[in-house]
């Protein structure tokens, strides 16, 4: 018989999936499981944690971090709250004269880089014009395109350009409004839809540590190796992994839409990747086996901007100067969008991720207040004009360093404040620079409540992404006390053995195989540790 605490250290244990050798290397024998049978695992690859029901906050969440025991959560939420309501008063056109002239200095950047582009050889260690065009095509994404398509001018905007329901829809607003390699309507599903309302969930399609599962369990790479890779992806994961995974999503969303609207009751989707992300890898491999679908899906919303990025703007300098001035404006290009993938993936996929994140394995209701508390506890900020020594006026956020700080951050060093404000629809409701107003009363709130308000260097944080993207760290779990997964799994089982004793789990859940599998089933545990083994 199985008893009480035997089954809690059994619900412990939904953490990680070890490989085979991993295991037997530890000296624990191993045979696949099947459905449903009783398996005897080593409980102590989990430290003591709080079971599901147990309160996560409050005097009675025993297992948790001190400020968890001490956090009045409903105290905060309420000043949250009034933050929200005070901002929404100060909303106006003066939002919208500082999109446009975040707008003015995005095609500076890119106009600037173009008049460059046949003169200024990267081959030869001149990088101006592409270093230029990179800045002014991540400024358009990250400033104007991701805040417009957020709804954050939408009361000043109704009926006009930067409304998110019209800003970069169809062939040519897109063309106009926001060409990248992103379908707009695509990136609107998988961002503003899931990765906001599920951060850090197992909904959440951006979730670095689930992602890059297989490159964290390859025990068979070499670290320099797994950071080599990391360092790779960095350089193209626009097109090799946003721009596939964003349309899977949408297309996914739209299936679900289908059952109710005979606008999308003939939708499929071409993406079978199921739980794991789709890539570009994906595709062509099914292209190269004989299933043209999926590419040929995709070829619509890569062409536009492959055509115009490595053709169209360097035809000009080809007609013009030769083919020497032709090739010095195709390099620039190449050297743009290797510039253009490493600065977006460093100011944007650093800012959920780190060994002092938390993620979560349940889902929470939207508005809640624990909802709002995973926006800051799930985020990170950097450096930040109030951060920035610098010379401002009195009464502004800012001076002319800290505006350029937070332009070449593209504004998102103000995550937590993004957040958790695109949640109270406040400050994401309003210009890029209220965040700079936001950000001192969001901290000074979160330190006097105690909860953890992480603040550092973007380089820093590239460090502890590039740490969990290859295994060497992990985040921490909400529902676990703060544990975080280890990211040795046959170390941990040595290290721990000689302090445990057997429990019995019973092994009757699979891991949902498809998207929408994972996101119905997100409130009940995931990824089981065991699910595909028999410990005994």
């Amino acid at each position: 018989m199985i008893s009480a605490q035997t089954t809690v250290q059994s619900s412990r244990l939904a953490a990680f999936k070890p490989t085979h050798n991993a295991l037997r290397r530890a000296g624990v024998r191993v045979r696949a499981a099947p459905k449903a049978k009783m398996v005897r695992v080593n409980a102590a690859m989990a430290p003591t944690m709080a079971p599901a029901a147990e309160p996560q906050w409050g005097p009675k969440a025993t297992h948790a971090a001190e400020w968890r025991k001490n956090l009045d959560l409903e105290a905060w939420g309420a000043e949250m709250r009034a933050l929200e309501r005070e901002l929404k008063e100060q909303q106006g056109e003066k939002d919208v004269k500082h999109l446009q002239k975040v707008l003015f200095w995005s095609n500076v950047c890119y106009f600037s880089g173009l008049a460059l582009c046949g003169v200024c050889n990267p081959m030869a260690g001149n990088p101006i014009a592409a270093l230029l065009l990179s800045t002014g095509i991540f400024a358009r994404w990250t400033m104007v395109g991701h805040h417009v398509s957020h709804g954050g001018y939408n009361r000043q905007q109704v009926g006009k350009r930067f409304h998110r329901s019209t800003f970069g829809k169809g062939f040519i607003a897109r063309a106009v409004d926001w060409l990248d390699w992103m379908l707009p309507e695509a990136w609107d599903v998988e961002h503003n839809n899931l990765h906001h309302y599920k951060l850090g969930e197992l909904g959440d399609p951006d979730l670095i540590e689930r992602n890059l599962t297989s490159l964290r369990e390859n025990e068979k790479m070499p670290q320099i190796l797994k950071y080599a890779q990391a360092v790779g992806l960095m350089a193209i994961w626009k097109w090799f992994y946003y721009m596939p995974n964003t349309l899977k999503e949408m297309y996914d969303s739209q299936m679900k839409r289908g059952q109710t609207n005979a606008k999308y009751a003939n939708v499929t989707q071409p993406y079978d990747s199921g739980a794991e992300p789709t890539t570009m890898a994906l595709i062509l491999g099914k292209l190269f086996t004989g299933n043209p679908a999926p590419f040929m899906a995709i070829l619509p919303v890569m062409l536009p901007y492959m055509v115009y990025h490595f053709v169209l703007v360097p035809l000009p300098f080809y007609l013009l100067g030769g083919p020497a001035m032709g090739a010095i404006a195709l390099a620039n290009m190449v050297a743009t969008e290797i510039a253009t993938n490493v600065h977006a993936f460093i100011a944007i996929a650093t800012n959920h991720c780190g060994n002092d994140v938390y993620r979560f394995e349940t889902e929470v209701l939207p508005k809640t207040d624990e909802f709002y508390l995973r926006a800051v506890i799930g985020s990170v900020n950097f450096r930040t004009a109030h951060t920035t020594p610098d010379m401002k006026k009195e009464g502004a956020p800012a001076g002319p360093l800290g505006n350029a700080n937070d332009f070449m951050h593209g504004w998102l060093n103000y995550q937590i404040e993004k957040t958790d404000e695109f949640y109270l629809r406040a400050v994401i409701g309003s210009a890029n620079y209220r965040y700079q107003k936001a950000m001192p009363r969001v901290k000074e709130a979160c330190e006097r409540h105690g909860i953890p308000y992480v603040q550092e260097s973007v380089w820093l944080r590239l460090k502890k992404t590039c740490d969990v993207m290859t295994g060497n760290a992990s985040m921490k779990q909400w529902e676990r006390g703060d544990w975080r997964r280890p990211a040795r799994v046959a170390e941990s089982i040595r290290h721990t053995r000689a302090h445990t004793g057997p429990v019995l789990r019973h092994v009757s859940d699979r891991r949902s195989t498809t998207t929408t599998e994972r996101r119905t089933a997100a409130t009940s545990q995931q990824r089981r540790f065991f699910e595909n083994y028999n410990v005994y």
